[in-house]
């Protein structure tokens, strides 16, 4: 069977530049991750930033205009409870079948958990599987419109995110199309603020799942128009801005691993 140990690893010859030159690429590197870094900061802040908008609004009920509201048995006068499955779409997804190779490859981006849990904000811009149309068609699986809220439902539950193109998942999701625009970000912060609730509501005995029927049973809070209006607004501003720093990095990041071998193998002169 072959081997590679670290026996011959430490034999193998590299190329190294002179200190000066490495210290040189190493300035220059460091300048993408410090740019990259600073982009990863200000996501965490207007993540953090759209949450506390959320919580002040909704649940502490301080949103614009609240010092004249009226209420009714607890609630803002005109704001109702609403079971979740009565404000939108719920679909489950599907998995072509892996023997079929001509279900794989194509052009549909295709979602599994592992693309939401492996990052911490909500746009979600790299999704690594892709299936065929033939794929879509012979599975279970739903184009879903860009900006589908998409939330995990199987063993990781209550991981969020949003894409803002066509995808369709796997069946460890359930995707939420709001019946009205407006309630596409409230759901979405509504939803990830309600995270230890979803959990309550799985059941299972190898992993722990929630059904279709049981979130849709769930009661949710509907505002006022216009207040939606308003968070909706505000939150979806945020949520592209988070998107545009997120896409600056990934530049950031190719650029500079492309920058990496060439400055190393002297393609590139380095000047001091």
């Amino acid at each position: 069977m072959p081997n590679l140990n670290t026996e011959i690893l430490k034999k193998l010859p590299i190329t190294l530049p002179p200190l000066l030159e490495q210290r040189r690429i190493a300035s220059i590197l460091s300048a993408y991750d410090n740019l990259i870094e600073n982009n990863t900061h200000r996501i965490r802040l207007l993540e953090q930033m759209a949450e506390n908008i959320y919580k002040e609004w909704f649940v502490r009920f301080r949103f614009p205009g609240h010092e004249n509201a009226e209420f009714e048995n607890g609630l803002p006068k005109g704001w109702q409870l609403r079971h979740i499955g009565d404000v939108c779409d719920t679909i489950g997804g599907g998995t072509p079948s892996t023997s079929k190779p001509e279900y794989w490859g194509g052009d549909i981006k295709w979602v599994t958990p592992t693309d939401i849990t492996s990052k911490d904000s909500l746009p979600l811009l790299t999704i690594v599987g892709r299936i065929t149309q033939e794929g879509l068609n012979k599975s279970s699986a739903k184009l879903l419109p860009p900006y589908t809220i998409l939330m995990t439902s199987r063993a990781s539950i209550g991981f969020f995110g949003m894409a803002p193109f066509e995808v369709c998942t796997n069946q460890g999701f359930i995707s939420i199309i709001p019946h009205s625009e407006n309630l596409r970000m409230y759901m979405l912060y509504m939803l990830k603020s309600r995270k230890d609730e979803i959990l309550l509501n799985a059941n299972g005995s190898t992993f722990l799942e929630i059904s279709k029927g049981r979130f849709r049973k769930m009661k949710m809070l509907i505002p006022d128009d216009s207040t939606l209006n308003e968070f909706e607004k505000r939150a979806r501003a945020i949520f592209d801005t988070i998107m545009k720093l997120e896409q600056q990095s990934m530049i950031l990041a190719r650029q500079r691993d492309l920058l990496l071998p060439r400055l190393m193998s002297g393609k590139l002169e380095v000047r001091g």
